[in-house]
């Protein structure tokens, strides 16, 4: 394997901060202007994982409430958690290592509903071997995308039957219990989305905010069911979750899409109105490729690729700069970059056609991991996107393991969170 060096990397990183210097250009012509070209930080990436032993850090062993070997971020985290599982499933499906996604998924549904909740359904999102964190908060809905990816992994399906019932009651708990008059869903609140402090989600009060993420992600859920079900032979449970499927994009095109902002936007369930905050999930319709063709190119060359907002000089930013709350250093979901965001914002970007820029982003990020592993030994869960400098706790191995096959996916157009079987978009 060839080793990027750090001097490599350090020029890449050089070179984002010089760029950045354009932002104040127009941003119609920013936005489709290629970016540079830069060095591939991958191989020197692997190489410090490897050192690392990463996939060993983030598998544990059975214990107490966890019944099964499970998936958890490394540091000082010893809690299965729900979406953080799911891309660090992603990674390992290029080890074929399935069995570990698997696991994950039975721990979840060893709790469906009692004796965490009388609620049908309910899943607590995360389970530590000594208790339930986080209650009332359900698990996000990524445990079917956690069973397809699994399933797809290890080439079978024969684990998923006996847990194809709970499986779908995990969806039964949204339809029953969260969702609204109008066809969508709420969040109990910004935890329980998973982008914590985010002013496009409330807290107080709980459950009025319609996500465009979580419409998403259930879009998703439904699609993954529709291919389990017709892997275990379930043509009618197949024709109805595909149906759902339909029916749920058309409702997030009809009511979360602002064609005067030219951006979709979480609805507050008490007076019907988006609530018009800019923030990174109103691109999670591109990861799902739901978009519209025409709408995805508005949202992507107006704000997107807008260094003014979005395309910040060192990754994407998860809020913009003209909103109120933006904090770029230690904001956590309040403009810094996160891998995971601008991992799911590349294959958007990709889906939709700028493949360019999708592997720009997926450079300069993995570019901020190898500085920070050279310097500290380890990663941070997000960064700066005006300087790239850490931006939140240290020693944080989870979805940055994304970083190790991200460029490769990017730039083969291979995708493994697609929902059509292994390879494809």
């Amino acid at each position: 394997m060839r080793t990027v060096p750090a001097i490599v990397v350090a020029s890449l990183l050089a070179g984002l901060a010089a760029g950045s210097s354009t932002a104040a250009e127009p941003a119609a012509t920013a936005s489709v202007r290629p970016g540079p070209a830069l060095a591939d930080p991958t191989p020197r990436l692997r190489e410090l994982l490897r050192e690392l032993d990463a996939f060993g850090q983030v598998v544990k062993p059975p214990s107490g409430l966890l019944k099964y070997d499970y998936l958890v971020p490394s540091g000082p985290f010893h809690q299965l958690f729900d979406w953080d599982a799911y891309f660090m499933g992603v990674a390992l499906s290029y080890e074929r290592k399935g069995r570990y996604l698997a696991s994950t998924v039975r721990n979840f549904l060893e709790y469906t509903g009692s004796p965490t909740s009388s609620v049908n359904g309910y899943v607590p999102r995360i389970i530590a071997p000594e208790g339930f964190w986080s209650l009332p908060e359900m698990c996000k809905p990524f445990l079917a995308q956690m069973t397809y990816l699994a399933s797809e992994s290890m080439g079978n399906y024969w684990w998923v039957r006996p847990h194809y019932d709970k499986l779908a009651r995990t969806l039964y708990f949204w339809e029953n219990s969260r969702r609204t008059p109008d066809g969508l869903f709420v969040w109990f609140n910004g935890d329980e989305s998973g982008v914590d402090n985010t002013p496009a989600v409330s807290w107080e009060p709980s459950e009025v905010t319609e996500g465009v993420d979580l419409a998403c992600y259930l879009v998703r859920e439904y699609r993954a069911m529709a291919r389990i079900a017709r892997a275990l032979d379930k043509r009618d449970d197949e024709g109805k979750y595909a149906k759902q499927a339909e029916d749920l994009t058309r409702r997030i095109n009809d009511l979360m899409w602002s064609s005067a902002d030219a951006m979709y936007f979480n609805i507050d369930r008490r007076t019907s109105q988006h609530v018009r905050v800019k923030a990174w999930v109103s691109f999670v319709p591109l990861w799902a490729g739901i978009a519209p063709p025409e709408r995805a190119k508005a949202t992507i060359e107006r704000h997107l690729l807008n260094p003014q907002e979005f395309w910040g000089p060192f990754g994407l930013r998860t809020l913009t700069p003209d909103e109120p709350k933006y904090t770029p250093t230690k904001g956590y979901w309040k403009g810094p970059t996160w891998v995971v965001s601008s991992y799911m914002m590349s294959h958007g970007l990709l889906r939709y056609g700028y493949r360019d820029r999708a592997i720009e982003e997926a450079k300069r990020v993995t570019a901020l991991l190898v500085r920070d592993l050279e310097a500290t030994g380890g990663m941070n869960e997000n960064y700066d996107p005006d300087t790239g400098a850490p931006a939140a706790g240290t020693n944080f191995l989870s979805w940055n393991l994304l970083a190790l096959h991200w460029v490769d996916e990017l730039e083969s157009g291979r995708v493994p969170i697609a929902l059509d079987g292994p390879g494809a978009r």
